[in-house]
């Protein structure tokens, strides 16, 4: 089997784990609700947050300063177990302690398998094999609460999370098999390796891998105003799109278009033309999401919403394509492991300030208003963007990476 297969084939392994995994989040939040009201939901939600920002450090040095497939396969173990744990313990209690062990072990994985990425990409540039994972990521996002909520009201709580170690166990199984495969080709892993990007070299001895060059530091600023902001209207848009659409099933289904978006946008992503730059994903992509996200404030039609929605999920993937490309491109393969633990422990900051900002009345009131506010502030953090690369640059700030 060649190289580029194998990459396809990986990329749909991991779709299992991570729908498991969405299937099990889901499953969980409907029983804390159920069991312990909105406390319950709070708890869950801090237990997937709080963990991955206070490990982060240990997180990364552990991924790039040890055998990368031993931590992975052992970590997948520890993802497996833990969800039977939750499973026999059928307590909701002991699921939302065992819950933040769970979102450290995502952490890894999510680290693993980035660093990963250009080890096995075969004859795929790094941006379109990066982009078939956030394909999985978004595939898995749009079918687990489907599944979770059908399979959680038929059987309970503890077949979900039963699935959910399953997707672990199928890919602990990959993991082991695409091991022997590499073991078995030196050469094709060599050649397929990404090279160090030569202005990141000296980032290697840097604490902070994010932060270390200046294009980088520029091109997470629209990544954290996404987050932030796209958190902030998950939360106001709970009140404003379910009035809009006066049905559950009209507001899922505008979700769902985000979500088919964002699939045809990472693809997209990873084409030759954004895939060579990194800028140009990330600022294209983000001033796509901000626009849809300041029209959904302003224009109160649920039809028109739904293509709103649709091209809105379009720049969210290929915003998330290049935000991937961008820590290829200037950070070293060395500190992969470091990078994606930081820029998880990033989002997951930017996600909790997101929730506070937009809890109706918390700051600004009606919910509408938040989501005029998101909009508006990410594109803001796109144009900050643009001048600051054009600052720096003297040149088109999309003309190369």
């Amino acid at each position: 089997m060649g190289a580029s297969a194998r990459c396809v084939i990986f990329a749909a392994v991991a779709f299992f784990s991570m729908l498991g995994e969405g299937m099990a989040v889901f499953a969980l939040t409907l029983a804390a609700a159920d069991e312990l009201g909105s406390w319950g939901v709070t708890a869950l939600f801090l237990a997937g947050l709080v963990p991955p920002v206070v490990f982060a450090p240990w997180v990364g040095r552990w991924v790039d300063g040890s055998a990368l497939w031993r931590v992975w396969i052992i970590n997948l173990g520890l993802h497996v177990l833990v969800f039977a744990a939750m499973a026999l313990a059928g307590s909701i209690i002991a699921s939302l302690a065992l819950m933040s062990v769970a979102s450290v072990c995502a952490v890894v994985n999510g680290a693993v398998i980035f660093k990963l990425i250009p080890r096995i990409r075969g004859g795929f540039s790094v941006a379109r094999a990066s982009s078939f994972l956030v394909v999985a990521t978004s595939l898995a996002g749009i079918i687990a609460p489907a599944v979770a909520s059908f399979v959680f009201a038929a059987r309970g709580l503890g077949v979900v999370l039963w699935c959910a170690a399953l997707g672990f166990v199928i890919l602990a199984v990959a993991a082991v098999l695409l091991f022997s495969s590499q073991r078995s080709n030196p050469d094709e892993t060599a050649a397929s390796a990404a090279p160090t990007a030569p202005h990141a070299a000296a980032a290697a001895r840097s604490t902070a891998v994010l932060l270390h060059d200046w294009r980088l530091r520029v091109l997470l600023l629209p990544m954290a105003a996404i987050v932030l902001f796209t958190a902030a209207e998950g939360v106001a848009g709970v009140f404003y799109l379910r009035e809009v659409t006066a049905t559950d099933t009209g507001y899922a289904v505008l979700l769902g278009a985000w979500s088919l978006g964002a699939v045809a946008g990472s693809l997209v992503g990873g084409n030759q033309r954004f895939g060579a730059r990194s800028a140009l994903p990330i600022l294209l992509g983000g001033a796509g999401v901000g626009a849809a996200i300041l029209v959904e404030g302003l224009w109160a039609n649920p039809a028109g919403l739904a293509v709103v929605f649709l091209l809105g999920g379009v720049g969210n993937g290929l915003h998330n394509t290049g935000v991937r490309t961008a820590i290829y491109d200037y950070v070293p393969e060395s500190r992969h492991g470091a990078a994606w633990a930081q820029l998880r422990m990033m989002i997951n900051i930017m996600v909790a300030l997101g929730y506070l900002v937009g809890t109706p009345g918390l700051f600004v009131e009606p919910a509408q208003l938040v989501i005029v506010f998101s909009g508006a502030g990410t594109l803001l953090a796109i144009a900050l963007s643009l001048v600051l690369l054009k600052r720096r640059n003297g040149q088109s700030p999309i003309s190369n990476r």
